[in-house]
């Protein structure tokens, strides 16, 4: 039987040697320096080495440990170095990128947007998982999540090829953290990209938005999304609250839609009047969507649905680089403005920030009253224009 005096004592020969201890265990010296922990036993009547470890990594002590636990395996009927052959695959497969970057999405998954979710998991799915899913996150390179993004980049998504380098980042960020790797190669990356140019989002002038609302109107696609846009022109919502309404945020009563905190941008609720032209939009997706959570439901990917389908409608109507889902908030708030109605009314209306940090706790429900006839008066002007534009005479609203 070892003792630690004794194995510090030892020196490598000219030939490999061979150091008993007890229960199988022995140390193996080789000529060249190495000694390593050995254990030997029988399994299925044949002799086997267990490996344990180097010293002095692995101490005399930490050596019998893992002697009696190989030991209590081999009772249990278990071969030690199959259940160790296991045990170092589960543990590689903890250390690949997608293993790593799906935890850390779960991780936040109950802080964060569930639009800010679906759209990291997107580009993961995607553009990244594809490529370095399967690679243990201590073997990707620089040039590795470079030429994920150089490839999102060559089909035009500019931006999310931009997104993509800092979310990966991210994500080494997270394997550091765990021990797993010390550096991040992502810093910089991005500067290998093109320079995005800045640039407004195209909308229609109200001039122009006639022959649109007659396209519009003819359209016999997808009703769901005819439906989505014809709500967009009426509310102005951003793109993403309208493609997350759920059917328990509607106040059919009171013609409320009220849109919790953590699905809008600026992290506060918001209410949204609904004239009765929305609600009778809203009221007609009932045979499609009515029985599923969100009200513009997508059946065949069982998620909200997407802000491409819009797109895709915007462009199928002939107005490709000429009009977006964005561009429905500027033409309601410049055609408002220019009727004088109230500045603050408006900005509360799109959701945007207005007065101090206290105030915009309370902003969402400032001005309803007087909002709720701005809604009612902007969606009948909206009808007025499917025949010919007409002066948008502003009612008087207290």
């Amino acid at each position: 039987m070892l003792t630690d005096v004794q194995v510090r004592k030892i020196k490598p020969a000219e030939k490999k040697a061979k150091y008993a201890d007890e229960k199988g265990l022995y140390l193996e010296v080789t000529p060249s320096g190495g000694m390593h922990w050995r254990m030997k036993f029988r399994f299925n009547g044949k002799e086997n080495i267990f490996s344990i470890g180097s010293y002095p990594e692995t101490t005399l002590a930490q050596a019998r440990r893992a002697r009696d636990e190989a030991r209590l395996r081999l009772k249990d009927g278990i071969n030690p170095n199959e259940a160790k052959k296991q045990k170092k695959l589960h543990a590689d497969e903890n250390t690949l990128f997608k293993a790593l970057a799906m935890e850390w999405m779960e991780d936040r998954k109950p802080v964060i947007k569930e639009t800010t979710y679906l759209r990291d998991l997107s580009v993961f799915e995607k553009d990244l998982f594809p490529a370095l899913g399967n690679m243990p996150i201590d073997q990707i390179k620089g040039k590795d999540v470079l030429a994920c993004a150089k490839k999102i980049e060559a089909r035009g998504a500019l931006e999310m090829a931009k997104r993509s380098i800092p979310l990966t980042g991210r994500i080494f960020r997270f394997a550091i953290r765990k021990g797993l790797i010390e550096n991040d190669p992502t810093p910089h990356l991005g500067e290998a990209l093109k320079p995005r140019k800045t640039k407004h989002m195209a909308r229609l002038d109200i001039s122009e938005f006639p022959p649109f609302l007659e396209r519009m109107d003819r359209y016999h696609g997808n009703p769901m999304i005819k439906t989505a846009i014809q709500l967009m022109t009426l509310t102005f919502v951003r793109t993403a609250e309208l493609r997350m309404m759920e059917w328990n945020e509607i106040d059919f009563d009171n013609h409320l839609w009220r849109i919790p905190a953590e699905k809008m941008k600026m992290a506060q609720p918001h209410i949204v009047p609904l004239a009765k032209q929305a609600i009778e939009l809203i009221e007609g997706l009932r045979p499609l969507t009515g029985n599923k959570q969100y009200v513009f439901y997508n059946h065949s990917t069982a998620k909200p649905m997407s802000s491409n389908a819009l797109l895709c409608v915007i462009r199928t109507l002939g107005y490709a680089g000429k009009m977006t889902g964005h561009g429905f908030r500027g033409l309601a708030s410049t055609t408002l403005h220019e009727q004088e109605y109230m500045h603050d009314a408006i900005e509360i209306q799109l959701a945007h920030r207005v007065g101090n940090a206290v105030s915009q706790a309370y902003n969402h429900a400032q001005h309803l009253e007087y909002r709720t006839k701005m809604m009612q008066e902007w969606s009948d002007f909206i009808d007025s224009l499917r025949n010919k534009i007409v002066p948008f005479v502003k009612q008087k609203v207290g």
